[in-house]
């Protein structure tokens, strides 16, 4: 019988995200079929803005049901915009959504939740902006002290997806992180937006390994599955996996064929980016 996606015993934890069934199919049901494909994860970056914590206390049922953890979903929604971290003025707004995550973290015991600098304004200097960012993080991290979760902050790329966005390399990412010094806040290295913002994608893994707290993947150009673009995922997952990352990949990438076929399509792509001698 030849392997398939459905048989594959997978070396990394792969979490596909929310939605790939289409939006009108419930949490359980996407549940149902991640967990028969073999995967022990999943990815929801809405969680918040979609349910309240009494739904999410179902959703965990439903995980330990399958045995099924959930990577990041995204502290605040402002950061793709301006209102985030680097202006000060933002900070108590920020604060607000950190101490509202947690309440979420306490219900679906997550363990890793994205955070964004928002974009960069042309009323300060640049480096005031950085250091608004590692002030407002500081800060975060106090609050998720003691917690279960990590904060991953994430650099976005500007060529392509977030024009005027504050955080956009790794080692600006590792600036900040390293300023805040925090175990609870660490760098979420999204492998789409790093290839289109730097490459080098294996040397920066390496370079900053101890730093990144979260992955997550989708090809270059559009978005989608591997092997619909130019990223060699099998090379990327090996390393990886070779680093001993025991953590979750957050799938965040569209399907390049709709419904169940591109489903399908997509966790074969899945297995064959994970099959390596």
């Amino acid at each position: 019988m030849p392997e398939t996606a459905r048989t594959h015993q997978w070396h990394l934890r792969y979490a596909p995200r929310m939605g790939f069934l289409g939006e009108d199919v419930s949490v359980d049901q996407h549940l149902d079929v991640y967990a028969d494909y073999g995967f022990t994860a999943f990815e929801y970056n809405a969680l918040p803005k979609n349910h309240t914590l009494e739904e999410c206390v179902s959703i965990r049922r439903k995980m330990n049901e399958l045995r099924m953890e959930m990577g990041v979903f995204v502290v605040n929604n402002g950061g793709w915009q301006g209102d985030a971290l680097v202006d000060a003025k933002f900070h108590a707004g920020f604060r607000e959504d950190v101490r509202k995550a947690v309440e979420y973290h306490d219900a679906i015991k997550n363990r890793w939740a994205t955070v964004t600098s928002g974009l960069s304004v042309d009323y300060m200097p640049l480096s005031r902006q950085t250091q608004n960012v590692i002030d407002g993080l500081k800060k975060a991290a106090e609050i998720v002290e003691g917690t279960g979760l990590t904060l991953v902050l994430e650099p976005l790329n500007v060529l392509v997806n977030h024009p005027g966005y504050h955080v956009v390399t790794s080692d600006h990412a590792v600036q900040i992180i390293d300023a805040v010094g925090s175990t609870h806040v660490k760098i979420l290295f999204d492998i789409y937006h790093q290839q289109i913002s730097e490459g080098n994608l294996i040397n920066n893994i390496e370079k900053h390994w101890d730093r990144i707290g979260y992955f997550q993947a989708g090809d270059v150009p559009g978005r989608q599955e591997p092997y619909t673009g130019e990223i060699n995922y099998g090379n990327v997952f090996k390393r990886i996996y070779e680093k001993g990352y025991e953590g979750i990949i957050g799938m965040e990438h569209g399907l390049s064929v709709p419904g169940r076929e591109g489903l399908e399509k997509c966790f074969e792509a899945y297995r064959v980016a994970d099959t390596w001698g």
